[in-house]
């Protein structure tokens, strides 16, 4: 018999929104899982996420964060706020005892993440980040064939996340176009690092970085023109530990496109590519057949295994967020799983932070803290 799971959810934007949706669908597509989630709180911020909560969960009580911190029915917190209030409120978690599933990136700084990680691990609480596209089944093969040799000795490898999100000048002025928290390479750059990391199991070890802000003001809430203080594009070069050599190009200037992934890997044995407008194929080369593709149809094949959608189908963005929620509830219960934890969080930061100093110094080389 399966045990509830109580979920405190904090925020209700619109990836708080994705998560509540998700929490209801994770018993029917993983029924077999030892802990089942259920939404018992909702902590919306103001007056618009607090009537859609009210929408559409109307007998889920929404409650201040501490009133849902003193909870003792809530045994995970889900924070969906803006990364700049991520470090305090996982530190409230964690010290209240909860477990804590939190949006990426973790904190941006790489000190603070550190200290959270430990305080983690002194409350016996699990810390998990929640990058969904390691979820993607195509990505999750690219993975497991590389760790088998498919690459061979790793060359190079390129990464780029497109969205079409600033394009427009008019767009309003919020906490992402704001200070070390806000910028591309913070919203749409950390889930490539973290891909990069996950994809080759190397670190990066130094980076080299250029960053812009290709729209200077945006109109405020008050239609106030004002400075944007963070970045539309983020191009790096990192070096991995293993040598290999990375390109990562994060930008939400690309008219016409939607979260437009695409991987290329390249070795002296083979090559992996993965496009998100092919979402449920991988593309791969070998060097016994130079001139030639093989496309590998994925589908819905993950592990474990979700009974609904079945393996047979398209993938698609709620089970990949829902097989996220999978492995921190089984990883729970004491079953294996590939986490992505506090550290994988901190990685990412790291990178981020030699990001930024490289582009602050003429995009130098700058080695990234271990």
């Amino acid at each position: 018999m399966s045990q509830t799971l109580g979920i405190g959810l904090v925020g209700y934007g619109a990836i708080g929104r994705l998560h509540a949706t998700v929490l209801q669908l994770v018993p029917q597509i993983y029924p077999t899982l030892a802990y089942r989630p259920q939404l018992r709180a909702i902590c919306a911020g103001g007056e618009r996420s607090q009537a859609n909560a009210l929408r559409d969960y109307p007998t889920v009580p929404q409650m201040e964060y501490a009133a849902m911190l003193a909870d003792p029915t809530i045994d995970v917190i889900a924070i969906c706020t803006p990364t700049g209030v991520h470090a305090a409120q996982v530190r409230q978690a964690l010290l209240a005892g909860k477990h804590v599933m939190c949006e990426k990136p973790l904190t941006v700084d790489p000190a603070t993440s550190a200290t959270l990680i430990e305080l983690a691990t002194t409350q016996q609480r699990m810390l998990v980040l929640n990058h969904h596209f390691r979820r993607i089944p195509a990505l999750a093969e690219a993975r497991r064939r590389i760790a088998q040799g498919h690459l061979g000795e790793g060359i190079s490898a390129h990464l780029r996340y497109f969205r079409a999100s600033n394009v427009r000048a008019d767009r309003p002025l919020t906490w992402r176009f704001a200070g070390d928290t806000g910028g591309v390479l913070v919203d749409l750059g950390s889930h490539l690092i973290d891909l990069c990391y996950y994809l080759f199991q190397s670190p990066i070890v130094r980076v080299q970085a250029e960053l812009r802000t290709v729209i200077a003001e945006r109109p405020d809430a008050g239609g106030l023109l004002t400075p944007v203080t963070s970045d539309d594009v983020a191009w790096l070069t990192a070096q991995l530990a293993n040598g290999m050599r990375v390109t990562i190009e994060a930008s939400k200037m690309v008219p016409g496109a939607a979260d437009d992934i695409r991987v290329e890997a390249y070795g002296s044995a083979g090559s992996v590519v993965f496009d998100m407008q092919e979402v449920n194929t991988l593309q791969l080369g070998t060097a016994r057949q130079p001139a030639a593709m093989q496309r590998t149809q994925i589908w819905n094949q993950q592990q474990p295994s979700a009974s609904l959608p079945g393996a047979e189908t398209p993938t698609g963005l709620l089970g990949w967020h829902a097989a996220a929620w999978e492995s921190m509830l089984a990883a729970l219960a004491g079953e294996a799983r590939d986490v992505c934890d506090g550290t994988a969080g901190l990685v990412v930061d790291c990178v981020i932070a030699a990001a930024r100093q490289s582009a602050a110094h003429d995009s130098q080389w700058c080695e990234v803290a271990q």
